[in-house]
């Protein structure tokens, strides 16, 4: 009787391990995944992943290994709005040397109708690739006949050359994941360090020695060590404003190479030192060796006479004009330069490394003290300082020294200050590259990378206020990184302007548009424009909000608590004045009261007061620092609050 009940719980226990695994398996559709409806701790999510599955194996081929990387995804879509996560886009690596293939794609939609389960795969004529960068290209695809209710999975395979990067794994998606595992077999040969971002352990961790044969490679014997990392029950990513890159917050698993031992007992060290990845850098032939030809370029560029007498600033103005004005930026962020000086010169174009590398070039040809800076752009994640690896960055800046004051530049903005990097460089801290000779020699050496320049804007409103259409005039002017923005996002071109007065129910004829200091950068962006509208009448009274669509009408942070910090890019003051006539045959009823809060944090203040027959609101808010940390996340939510509630109150004017 033992013997036949140890069987039968064996026997159970090899039922319901096997009943988790087919639960994970593409294909194996079961009743729970079509009758699941929603998400127990997020009631409002539009989407669930029932469970994610990643796998990644080494496979020997002739002299060395390949990486295959296979992943299993299944959906549930529990609204309109989840559709869209039947579009799916697969990132795969291609090179001169290195190349990775995507194969075995599968797609499903699953839907239970009229009593059945039906099947619909995606076709192979569905499948599209589009090149996204200069060594990236997506597979895409869109699986059909998916609407609310639909299971939809997908499985792929990934093999890749590319070895020196295991490839990474997102746990924690923009909607619910129920489950999410990744797999790793490794041989001896690769050591990996692993980095968990966004939580502190695993729900579920193991290493095993895989069973079966030892393997051999060269004289070496082995079998695959396999890591399972698990974790379960995540909640949706929220992609909130003030935010560098979600990738950074994310809860994913990184890998990257930290030695390499080869069959023969040699063993190189891939994770380097910050001191000896700037001398490789230093002598690299599109970095180091790069600058030292832009360098030897000034005397054929400038005459160099010329800037006999002239200051530090004049010198590094002169430099940096001309290169803004006489090379263009081909949008692409690089490290490493892509093309000789002598073809850049050519050319007049080139990526951010190329003409920021030539412009530190010159500017230590003409006698100003440069230095590149390395950077991690925000889209492209914050850097782990503990960690000395070259492929965190993807960016190259100018850092000069101007009469002992360091300033921070770049090149291939002609729309941004001399002393100003791009708004997408501002990223907490960047990487000098001294020129590793005599006193620099090792010199590590950060830079913290946010403006110390607060930037602001300012709105001055003119009602003409009466019974029936009235006028509003609003001049509006633009300092720092919002006239940066400005010029960017609207210019002179009134289409785009046009569409801004719409969205913002503004009635605009395009003869009151007058937009100032497009090109004078040294000066704040002002855009200047009347509207006619119709007053908010109930009765014998108006009512009015003085700042009309100008200040905040929703606030930007939703989430109940945060858990990254609040990164505003710059310190932001926004003031606002409006002066209204008061109209004839009404008197003022209702005046807002004034508010004021003013700490090392933010300022606000707001006072409206009757002056002869006008109406004056003033208001004005300050975000003093660049970033704040998540513990401060409910304190910025309740100012945003106040300045929008505070900012929105109206006036109430009634009839005598």
């Amino acid at each position: 009787m033992r013997k036949y009940l140890l069987i039968l719980a064996v026997s159970v226990c090899f039922q319901i391990a096997k009943a988790q695994a087919d639960k994970y398996e593409f294909g194996k559709i079961s009743k729970n995944d079509i009758e699941y409806n929603e998400c127990p701790f997020d009631k409002t999510a539009s989407a669930v992943v029932l469970f994610d599955k990643g796998e990644s194996n080494f496979v020997r081929t002739e002299n060395s290994f390949q990486v295959v990387y296979e992943r299993v995804t299944r959906i549930k879509i529990l609204s309109n709005a989840g559709i869209e996560w039947a579009k799916v886009e697969i990132p795969f690596y291609q090179s001169n040397n290195i190349y990775e293939k995507v194969f075995n794609l599968e797609a499903t939609a699953y839907n239970f109708e009229n009593g059945q389960l039906t099947q619909t795969k995606l076709e192979k004529e569905s499948v599209h690739e589009e090149k996204m960068s200069e060594n990236w290209m997506l597979k895409k695809f869109a699986i059909p006949n998916v609407k609310v209710g639909t299971v939809i999975e997908y499985t792929y395979k990934i093999e890749s050359e590319y070895v020196f990067n295991l490839r990474d794994w997102e746990f924690q998606w923009k909607i619910p994941v129920l489950f999410s595992q990744y797999k790793v077999s490794l041989v001896p040969f690769y050591q990996y360090t692993f980095l968990l971002q966004g939580a502190n352990k695993f729900d579920e961790q193991t290493s095993a020695v895989a069973t079966g044969l030892e393997q051999q490679f060269g004289a070496t014997k082995y079998k695959d060590m396999i890591h399972t990392y698990i974790m379960k029950n995540l909640p949706a990513f929220k992609d909130e404003e003030f935010i560098t890159s979600a990738k950074d917050y994310m809860v994913k698993l990184d890998f990257q190479l930290s030695k390499v031992i080869y069959p023969d007992g040699f063993q190189r060290d891939i994770i380097s030192t910050w001191p000896l990845l700037m001398k490789d850098l230093s002598e690299d032939d599109n970095f180091g060796r790069y600058l030292d030809k832009c360098y030897k370029q000034t005397s054929k560029v400038f005459d160099l006479k010329g800037f006999t007498g002239l200051t530090q600033q004049q010198k590094f103005d002169s430099v940096l004009n001309y290169v803004k004005k006489n090379y263009s930026w081909n949008g692409k962020e690089r490290k490493y330069s892509s093309k000789s000086v002598k073809d850049l010169m050519t050319d007049k174009f080139g990526n951010s490394a190329d003409i920021n590398l030539f412009a530190v070039g010159l500017l230590n040809g003409v006698g100003v003290k440069a230095s590149p800076v390395l950077i991690s752009t925000r889209s492209n994640g914050k850097i782990k300082y503990d960690y000395p690896f070259l492929d965190f960055f993807n960016y190259v800046g100018i850092k000069a020294d101007i009469d002992s004051v360091s300033v921070l530049s770049d090149a291939t903005d002609i729309l941004i200050a001399n002393d100003r990097l791009p708004v997408n460089c501002i990223n907490d801290r960047g990487l000098i590259v001294n020129d590793n000779k005599g006193a620099n020699k090792g010199k590590v050496e950060w830079v913290s990378l946010y403006s110390r320049t607060m930037s602001k804007s300012r709105s001055s409103i003119f009602v003409h206020l009466n019974d029936s259409l009235s006028t509003v005039s609003i001049i509006s002017t633009f300092g720092e990184y919002d006239g940066l923005y400005m010029r960017k996002r609207y210019g002179v071109d009134m289409k785009t302007i046009s569409k801004y007065f719409s969205d913002n129910d503004y009635n605009v004829a395009d003869s009151t548009v007058v937009i100032k200091n497009m090109d004078n950068f040294s000066n704040p962006y002002s855009l200047r424009f009347t509207s006619e509208f119709r007053p908010e009448k109930i009765g014998d009274k108006i009512y009015l909000a003085p700042f009309f669509k100008e200040v905040p009408q929703v606030n930007p942070l939703k989430q109940q608590t945060r858990t990254y910090p609040i990164d505003m890019t710059y310190a932001k003051q926004r003031v606002f004045n409006s002066n209204i006539p008061i109209p004839r045959g009404y008197k003022v009823e209702f005046l807002p009261a004034p508010k004021k809060i003013k700490n090392q944090q933010f300022e606000m203040d707001y006072n409206a007061t009757v002056v002869g027959e006008n109406v004056n609101v003033s208001f004005y808010y300050y975000f003093k620092q660049p970033v704040y940390e998540a513990i401060d996340y409910a304190k910025i939510k309740a100012y945003y609050n106040e300045l929008i509630s505070k900012a929105n109150e109206k006036l109430v004017f009634v009839k005598q």
